[in-house]
């Protein structure tokens, strides 16, 4: 009997993209911790060896999760201050981190992890570093001493976020009122002359 070749082989074709992009929504759901070859392997369902066919090693996959994630951030980020500025706009920037932080709790905690790969984060966090630090220069914080007051604020919203994030306030707090109080103490630290709202 003659075969029909009329309908196409359907062959897996499994791209380092596919193999990141799987990586990332194991994080989503499971956890920085849970990122394994063989947690990858099994959500793809092919044998572990055939990973390494479009990555390094987990140290390569992790890289590019964070890498992703901080991305992710950075446009999200440059679209909330586009055609913002003043204290205002830096409100806005600032709750906009905390809405992505809560909607990507796990993933925020993979992205604030210690680097894997600290020059290709870096590189990544182009994106929120200029939305942040323009954002203060609109607010009167001079650029040699935009990158300290940013990394101040950064280390006072990430506190709050990754407690927020855990769970570790529970339920019986106002955590909205925590972080009103929170985002009151950074703007202090923004000189007065950012008062224009853009």
């Amino acid at each position: 009997m003659a075969r029909d070749n009329s309908r196409p082989v359907r062959r897996r074709t499994l791209t380092r993209e596919k193999v990141v992009a799987t990586a990332l929504d194991i994080v989503e759901e499971l956890g920085w911790e849970q990122l394994t070859m063989s947690t990858l392997s099994a959500r793809l369902g092919i044998v572990a060896a055939s990973l390494y066919n479009h990555v390094r090693n987990l140290d390569d996959v992790r890289s590019a999760v964070q890498v992703r994630a901080m991305t992710d951030l950075g446009l999200h980020l440059r679209e909330v201050a586009m055609g913002r500025s003043g204290l205002a706009g830096l409100r806005a920037l600032i709750d906009a981190h905390r809405a992505w932080a809560v909607e990507h709790a796990r993933l925020y905690g993979a992205l604030t992890a210690a680097p894997v790969d600290r020059d290709a984060l870096v590189g990544a966090a182009l994106d929120a570093n200029v939305a942040l630090r323009t954002m203060l220069s609109s607010c009167g914080v001079p650029a040699t001493e935009s990158l300290e007051v940013a990394i101040s604020m950064f280390a006072a919203l990430h506190g709050f976020a990754t407690l927020e994030g855990s769970g570790f306030l529970g339920d019986e707090l106002d955590l909205d009122q925590i972080y009103d109080t929170v985002v009151r103490g950074v703007l202090a630290g923004v000189p007065a002359t950012g008062t224009h709202t853009g």
